[in-house]
Order: structure tokens, then sequence, then C-alpha cells
């Protein structure tokens, strides 16, 4: 009787697992299609990171989507970098390349010491460049079809794009956002690093 009853039980408690994994929007499923649709928003935190609590310069290079080689220590101890973690096949990307774009012509304009790259995520260099095209981005990107960039940051690594980091004069992470950022926080953002 005991042992009809455990039999039950698990039974159940395979048939409410199976349920579960059969959801076609869960993250397993989602994986297992592999079409790239399927992504962790970010949760819209802001994080500044106080000057005397940021850790270790990050060097972060890489080949850009038109060819040419960079890293992050060519703006060591001049321009702050914004970083972007991006791929075209996140829903949140798109919305915010507008107010990203804005900001890097804003910052181009003033002449500010602020460099912008972005980081194209787990797909190819020929699919990022055809987005660049169609959403007239004129900041640079690095390609990173394999996913391995972000590892750069260590612990301080964006979990999911869209992701941005900004990196002080000292090439450390002084501010983050997870999640669309908007023009506005941006440029507050900005700012107060220069600042820093």
């Amino acid at each position: 009787m005991i042992r009809a009853g455990i039999a039950l039980a698990s039974c159940v408690a395979l048939l409410t697992i199976g349920g579960c994994s059969s959801d076609p929007n869960s993250i397993a499923e989602q994986a297992k299609r592999g079409d790239q649709k399927g992504y962790i928003a970010g949760n819209g935190a802001i994080e500044q990171i106080p000057v005397a609590k940021r850790l270790k310069p990050i060097t972060l290079e890489g080949t850009t989507l038109d060819g040419t080689e960079w890293s992050s220590t060519s703006a060591r101890g001049k321009d702050i970098v914004v970083i972007n973690l991006w791929g075209s096949w996140c829903p949140p990307c798109i919305e915010e390349v507008p107010d990203l774009e804005k900001v890097w012509t804003e910052v181009q304009a003033a002449k500010k010491p602020v460099q912008f790259m972005g980081i194209d995520f787990r797909e190819s260099p020929e699919r990022g460049r055809a987005f660049v095209a169609t959403q007239n981005m004129t900041y640079p990107s690095l390609s990173d079809e394999s996913g391995v960039l972000i590892l750069a940051f260590g612990r301080q690594a964006p979990t999911s794009p869209p992701s941005t980091l900004i990196l002080d004069r000292d090439g450390r992470v002084a501010a983050r956002a997870s999640g669309v950022v908007s023009a506005a926080t941006l440029r507050g953002l900005i700012d107060d690093v220069l600042k820093s």
C-alpha cells in the first residue's frame, strides 16, 4: 500500500515537471530551439560605483564589425568609455538604439572625452553589420560571435543584452545599467563619471 502511494506520487511529480518543461516560452524550450529569440532582459537596475569602491581596470579588446582592431586601453588616462552589449535578436536592444545614438552624437558635438563601443553579442559579423546599417548606428561595435568578450569584466560582467557599462579614465567600471537605458539616464551617468 505504501509502495503504491509512493509510485503514484512519483508519477504525479513527473507529470507536473513534464508539464512545466513543455511550456514553449520556458527558457529550456527557447534554448532547445536555438533561434536566439530567447533571452532574459535586464531588470532596469542602474548602479553608480563610488571611486573608492571601483575594482581593477579591465581591458576589453577585439575586432570591430568593420574589421578594425580596438582596445579599451587606447582610452586610458584621457577618455571614459561607454560600452553597450547588444544583439539584433534582442527587441529591447532595438528599442534603445535611438537614445544611444542621440547621446553619442551629442558627446561628439560637445567634444567631450567620451568613447562609445558596442559589443555585438552572439551573432555573426554579417548579421551585426546589417543591423547597424538598418538602425543607422554610427558608433563602432566589437564583433563577439562566441560571446566571450564580456568575460573581460569578470564578476562585473553584464548578464544579458541590453546592458551598458561606463569605464572611467582609469579603465574601471564606474557605472552600469541592466536593461534599456534612456538618453536622459545615460547623459547623467556620463556626466557623473566625467566629474569623478
